[in-house]
């Protein structure tokens, strides 16, 4: 999956690095973000906004419905088949302190260590074609429900997790997670429905 600079971009520290070195002010916005990761470079930029609401910044108000509404745009546009992301203005000056971003980059990187060492391609027939629409499909799907459960805990960093696993799996071509994540993310859409909808 390539990059602004075209470097290819297959594993999550990499998407990790890109992050840590976006922006060069005291504050990193979302435009940082899409300009470190490429604006053609769905995958990733899906991978993004997910991985922050795993990460402590989850916890800063607002975000998970910030981070929901990024998610939604990105993943519907990828569904759609769209060569290159759009984002409205307000989104892309959306932005947190490079205190804050930074910390958040590091309380990922050592879980990449971990999930780099188990992710590869394989099965990428589940990752190419028609699927990476699947995969937005469902993640869209996953961010409509994420606002309203922002006040449930660990409820969007969960949902987020199983985004953040769809998206690695189209960075990796990894088929076996990509399997893994729509499980996930029909768990997390049976929860977030369970809780809107009780039956």
């Amino acid at each position: 999956m390539a990059t602004a600079e075209g470097e290819q971009v297959a594993t999550l520290r990499q998407v990790i690095d890109r992050l840590a070195e976006a922006g060069q002010g005291e504050r990193v916005s979302v435009d940082d973000v899409l300009e470190a990761l490429g604006r053609r470079s769905f995958a990733p930029l899906l991978l993004a906004p997910s991985l922050l609401l795993v990460s402590p910044l989850s916890g800063v108000p607002g975000a998970g419905t910030t981070g929901a509404l990024v998610i939604a745009l990105i993943a519907l546009q990828l569904m759609l088949g769209r060569e290159r992301l759009w984002l409205p203005g307000f989104l892309l000056r959306s932005s947190v302190g490079r205190e804050r971003f930074g910390k958040a980059t590091g309380f990922l990187r050592p879980a990449a260590v971990v999930v780099d060492r188990v992710i590869r391609p394989r099965l990428t027939f589940l990752t190419r074609g028609f699927f990476p629409r699947v995969i937005g499909a469902v993640c869209l799907a996953i961010a409509l429900v994420m606002p309203p459960l922002e006040l449930v805990p660990m409820a969007n960093s969960l949902s987020a997790a199983a985004v953040a696993a769809a998206a690695l799996a189209l960075v990796a071509h990894d088929g076996l997670l990509a399997l893994v994540a729509l499980a996930a993310a029909a768990a997390a859409l049976w929860f977030g429905l369970g809780y809107l909808l009780p039956f």
